[in-house]
């Protein structure tokens, strides 16, 4: 009787605890269970939303790779505006600036391009991303004739990786001003700074073209 009186007690104990603190620990498993599935779900979401935006890149990709037809500059710059839209949280909106001011060059709107290689490198943090973007300025700022711009936009470039590219465009630059001989010194840095592997004909071009001049 003893142990069967014990039972009733500790059904009875447990009867008032679930009646006191019952709901409050269903609730507290269910908001539980609805988080963990929460994060699942807002997981998934992220996952969709980086794949949606990869394909987006890969079709804005494909399009870019012939230009001179009317639909893929159209649909570059479709998709493009798509990606800084929308997917501006994903790594693919800088690329989106990049594309784009190639479309802006396309159509020889040269101010809309800087504006958007500048857009491009303000939206990331990827040092190499920011130099390719500061080398297209300067391309671009060549083409109008700022040949002071497209120096001191050169001087941004600061990653070492970057220094034979940088260098060749400067090279580029000081022949258009007309200063040989610092051309020349240009181009011989740049070619040093290649590494072994790598081959630039159209340096070697430039650099012999000084040198027998």
């Amino acid at each position: 009787m003893t142990e069967l009186k014990t039972e009733e007690e500790q059904i009875e104990a447990f009867k008032a605890w679930w009646k006191k603190s019952g709901t409050s620990l269903v609730l507290a498993v269910s908001v539980g269970v609805a988080g963990y599935f929460g994060i699942q779900a807002w997981q998934q979401s992220q996952e969709n939303h980086l794949t949606e935006a990869s394909s987006l890149f890969e079709s804005m990709s494909q399009a870019a790779t012939d230009l001179t037809q009317e639909k893929n500059l159209k649909t570059v710059s479709f998709i493009a505006d798509q990606l800084v839209n929308e997917f501006d949280d994903t790594g693919y909106a800088t690329y989106a600036h990049l594309f784009q001011a190639k479309v802006d060059v396309m159509a020889e709107d040269y101010d809309a391009a800087v504006d958007t290689l500048n857009e491009a490198k303000a939206s990331t943090d990827d040092v190499a991303l920011k130099a390719i973007s500061d080398l297209r300025i300067s391309k671009v700022l060549v083409h109008q004739g700022e040949l002071d711009k497209a120096l001191s936009q050169l001087s941004m470039i600061t990653l070492s990786e970057f220094d034979s590219l940088k260098l060749e465009l400067k090279g580029d630059v000081l022949i258009a001003q007309g200063k040989h001989e610092e051309a020349k010194t240009a181009y011989q840095a740049a070619r040093d700074a290649l590494t072994q592997q790598a081959q630039n004909p159209l340096l070697d071009i430039k650099l012999q073209d000084l040198v027998e001049s």
